[in-house]
């Protein structure tokens, strides 16, 4: 894990045209103008760590842009990749709200622009804005039927080539289409064994695998996958 490098810049929430709709930030133009006074707009490279797995956090975090990476460590030593957040996912809220250690280490994958709010001046704002603490009740209710889903899936695979496919396939769950469903490889495949609890040289013969069979190809850095019902059938 990298040291939490950071450079801060200067808040501009009231201006930001990053948020979408149904983002965290977007609630009310109150809370924009909340977290540009109490907030702290941060830039972080890649691989620096936000929050460490056993530790009590200093507060909250909202991915303004870029992506970080979900992970716990399983007792025999192996980092397991628990989810890749971004997109405004506000990170580190069930362990502010219950001042308990954080059950997961987050960390950057890339050049993330980062919104950092005080534990203190969170909770306090929960407290004055009754429509921000519902917002947080439903954020926690998605967390907890995300990671149902997870285990879920994680149980109904069998083996490592169902949990790679069914891993493959969540990257292009919202494309409509059907052939040469296009991702960007941009996960090593010691990340991707992570991701679905194997090892690297296991993910490598499966991958080897998927392309002799013509379930997935390399295009440069683009990985595509022809067909979407193939690849669900071993999934």
């Amino acid at each position: 894990m990298g040291s939490a490098r950071r450079f801060v810049a200067p808040n501009d929430c009231l201006n930001c045209t990053l948020w979408q709709r149904e983002d965290f930030c977007n609630r009310t133009d109150l809370l924009r103008s909340e977290l540009n006074r109490i907030g702290y707009l941060t830039l972080y490279p890649a691989n620096a760590t936000l929050l460490t797995e056993g530790q009590i956090p200093r507060g909250v975090y909202i991915v303004c842009s870029g992506r970080v990476k979900l992970s716990v460590e399983a007792r025999d030593g192996k980092t397991i990749i628990l989810k890749i957040a971004g997109n405004r996912d506000l990170l580190g809220l069930s362990a502010a709200v219950t001042d308990r250690p954080s059950p997961v280490s987050v960390t950057t994958i890339s050049y993330c622009q980062i919104q950092f709010i005080e534990r203190e001046s969170f909770m306090g704002l929960l407290r004055r804005d009754k429509r921000v603490t519902a917002a947080c009740a439903r954020k926690l209710a998605q967390e907890v039927t995300e990671a149902f889903a997870d285990v879920h899936d994680l149980l109904l695979a069998r083996s490592s080539t169902e949990k790679l496919a069914r891993l493959l396939l969540s990257w292009v769950a919202t494309d409509p289409h059907n052939r040469d469903l296009r991702v960007p490889a941009e996960f090593t495949h010691e990340e991707m064994a992570q991701m679905i609890g194997s090892s690297r040289e296991t993910v490598t013969r499966l991958l080897s695998d998927m392309r002799r069979k013509e379930l997935i190809r390399i295009e440069g850095s683009t990985l595509v996958i022809p067909n979407r019902v193939a690849l669900q059938a071993i999934a």
